[in-house]
C-alpha cells in the first residue's frame, strides 16, 4: 500500500516508539495499513487541530491518543469538542500522564477505543426530532449522546411495528415504531427514545429476553424523523464511503484481480458492500454471488430479486443444498456446523466459475467479534485477497447507507431478525427462534413483502 488508511497520532517521539512496539506486537498482520505519527511535541491546541485536519483531509482514519499531561484539562475538552465534528477522527485521553507510560496491552485497548469512537458518535437533534451520525457543527439544536467507546459496542435502529412490538412485549412500555438501540456486551441492549435511555433489555443466547433495568418511568412522546436522520447524516456517511472506496482501490492495486466478487446474502452489510463495489468498480467488474441454502425465508428471495432490479444486476446463484442434506442429517449445532461448510463450499465453487484471480469484498465489521476486530481491512484468505471496506462502520451506518442510496432494508429486519440466512441457523438466539416461529405461524400469512416495503417507505417519507 502506498499510504496507511489508519494513522495513530501521538504527541511526541517517545510515545510514537511505544505505539510502534504495540503495532508490531498486536497488529503484525496489518503491515503498513496502520501507522503511527507524531505532533512534533506540540501542546498548542491550535497547532494540534491544524495537524489533525491536514491528515484527515488526506483521506485517512485518524486516531489521536493523548496522555493526561499532554494538554490541560480545559484545553483537552476544547480540542475534543472540535474534533467530535470530524467523521474520520477520534480522540482518546488515556488514564496515564503520557502514552509511553502505559503497558503495551493498555495502548492496544486504547487504539481499539479510538476505532470504536468512529462508529459510536451519534447525536439527537431537538429541532427535527432525528438522530444524526457524528456531532455536526452545522446542525443547530444537536446534543451529543454519550456512548462509552467499547470495542464491541454497536448501534442500530429498530424500524417497523412488528420489530418494535417485540420490544414492547418485553419492556411492557409504549415504545414508538422507531427507536435507537445501543448493543453492549453480555447480551445487553439499551433502548433510547430521543436522547433518553428508557430501558435495558437483555437478549440471552439460550433464554427468553427480559427487561433488567428501567432508566425512565415514562416514554417521551416523540415522532422520530427518519428522513431528517438520513439527510443530516449524509455528510458523515459520505466521508466514510470515500474512505471505504479508497481502501477498496488500494486492495485492487495489491490483488490485481480479474473480477470483484461480493458474497451477497441479502443482509444489510453485504448489500452495503455490493453498493460500494458497484460505485468503485462498475457493473462489468463486479460479480455478486448469492448462495441459496434452500432454507431461506421467502422474504429474502423476494428482497434479492427486488434489489437486483434496482441495481440492474444479475447475481450468480449457487445452491448449497442444505435443505437436501437436512433429509439425511440432524440439525446443525454450534459444535457441528456442517451447514456452514456446505455454504462456504458453494461460495468457492461459484467464485471458481467466474474468476481465476478475484478480489472478494466482505461485510465484516469490528464489533461483530474479537476475531473480526483483529483482522486488517485488506488480507489474504487461503489463495484469495479479501477486503472489508465497512470494518469501522456501525449497524446504523449500514442501515442509513442503504436508505441514502435508495435501497430499502431487507424486510426481515422489520419483523425482528438480526441476521439474514437459512432459518435453521445454529447461531440463532432464542429471540430469533421465536421470531422464526412467529413468522411461520402468523407473519407470513398476514404480511406481504410489498406491505413491509410500504411501511418502511412511510417511516422515511
Amino acid at each position: 500500500m502506498s499510504q496507511p488508511h489508519t494513522v495513530v497520532l501521538v504527541r511526541a517521539k517517545k510515545d510514537r516508539d511505544a505505539v510502534e512496539h504495540v503495532l508490531a506486537k498486536y497488529y503484525r498482520e496489518w503491515g503498513n495499513q496502520i501507522q503511527v505519527a507524531t505532533l512534533g511535541g506540540t501542546r498548542d491546541v491550535e497547532e494540534i487541530e491544524e495537524e489533525v485536519l491536514n491528515k484527515a483531509r488526506e483521506g485517512r482514519y485518524i486516531l489521536l491518543l493523548l496522555g493526561r499531561e499532554d494538554l490541560e484539562q480545559q484545553e483537552a475538552r476544547r480540542l475534543e469538542s472540535r474534533l467530535h465534528k470530524l467523521p474520520n477522527v477520534s480522540l482518546v485521553i488515556v488514564r496515564t500522564a503520557k502514552i509511553r507510560n502505559m503497558r503495551p496491552l493498555e495502548i492496544a485497548v486504547n487504539i481499539e477505543k479510538a476505532k470504536a469512537l468512529l462508529r459510536l458518535r451519534i447525536s439527537w437533534n431537538r429541532r427535527t426530532h432525528s438522530y444524526v451520525l457524528g456531532y455536526p457543527s452545522f446542525v443547530k439544536g444537536t446534543d451529543l449522546i454519550q456512548i462509552p467507546p467499547h470495542p464491541l459496542y454497536d448501534m442500530y435502529l429498530v424500524m417497523g411495528k412488528e420489530h418494535a412490538e417485540k420490544f414492547r412485549r418485553v419492556s411492557r412500555l409504549d415504545l414508538p415504531d422507531t427507536f435507537l438501540v445501543v448493543k453492549r456486551v453480555h447480551d445487553e441492549h439499551d433502548v433510547l427514545v430521543g436522547k433518553d435511555r428508557i430501558v435495558e433489555i437483555v437478549i440471552p443466547e439460550n433464554d427468553d429476553p427480559y427487561a433488567r433495568r428501567y432508566y425512565k418511568i415514562s416514554v417521551p412522546k416523540i415522532v422520530q424523523s427518519l428522513r431528517d436522520t438520513i439527510h443530516l447524516s449524509a455528510n458523515y456517511i459520505m466521508t466514510h464511503e470515500k474512505l471505504a472506496i479508497k481502501i477498496m482501490e488500494e486492495a485492487y492495486k495489491i490483488a490485481q484481480p480479474d473480477k470483484i466478487v461480493v458474497p451477497w446474502s441479502g443482509g444489510k452489510d453485504s448489500t452495503a458492500c455490493l453498493i460500494l463495489a458497484l460505485k468503485t468498480f462498475g457493473k462489468d467488474k463486479v460479480v455478486p454471488v448469492f448462495v441459496d441454502t434452500g432454507l431461506e425465508l421467502d422474504l429474502n428471495y423476494e428482497y434479492v430479486k427486488y434489489v437486483s432490479e434496482i441495481l440492474k444486476i444479475s447475481p450468480e446463484v449457487e445452491k448449497a443444498n442444505i435443505d437436501k442434506e437436512l433429509d439425511r442429517r440432524e440439525l446443525p449445532t454450534h459444535e457441528n456446523r456442517w451447514c456452514t461448510k456446505l455454504k462456504i463450499s458453494a461460495l468457492y465453487r461459484a467464485i471458481s466459475k467466474v474468476s481465476d484471480r478475484p478480489l472478494i469484498v466482505v461485510g465484516d465489521r469490528d464489533n461483530e467479534s474479537l476475531l473480526r476486530l483483529k483482522r486488517p481491512h485488506i488480507r489474504t484468505h487461503g489463495k484469495y485477497f479479501q477486503v472489508a471496506p465497512i470494518k469501522y462502520w456501525s449497524t446504523i451506518m449500514t442501515q442509513l447507507y442503504l436508505l441514502l442510496n435508495k435501497v430499502p432494508l431487507n424486510p426481515l429486519y422489520m419483523i425482528g431478525f438480526y441476521r439474514i440466512g437459512c432459518y435453521i441457523c445454529p447461531a440463532y438466539r432464542v429471540w430469533e427462534l421465536n421470531v422464526a416461529q412467529e413468522y411461520f405461524e402468523r407473519i407470513s400469512k398476514e404480511v406481504t413483502f410489498e406491505a413491509l416495503l410500504e411501511e418502511q417507505s412511510c417511516l422515511i417519507y
